[in-house]
């Protein structure tokens, strides 16, 4: 699995939490919760389904650190690839 099929798994389960955004426009960088005006319960739920969908383990401790979507997608790229 590659970044971009990362990402599109990202991005399908902001969509279900934030389905209004506009997620073609959100910077990588960005802070997800600002951007998209998501709460923490709706970046936890996001969270649970991609590790769900992905079969990785993702502390609640790391959401802190994973708050846009390339720290999500390096988490996510070196937890699949170890």
């Amino acid at each position: 699995m590659n970044t971009t099929d990362i990402d599109t798994i990202i991005k399908k389960h902001l969509h279900r939490v934030a389905p209004e955004a506009d997620l073609e426009t959100l910077e990588p960088n960005e802070d997800l919760g600002r951007a998209l005006d998501i709460d923490s319960m709706d970046f936890y739920n996001m969270m649970v389904a991609i590790s769900e969908e992905l079969k990785v383990d993702i502390p609640e401790e790391e959401y802190g650190k994973l708050r846009s979507l390339n720290r999500i997608n390096q988490f996510l790229t070196e937890s699949i690839n170890k």
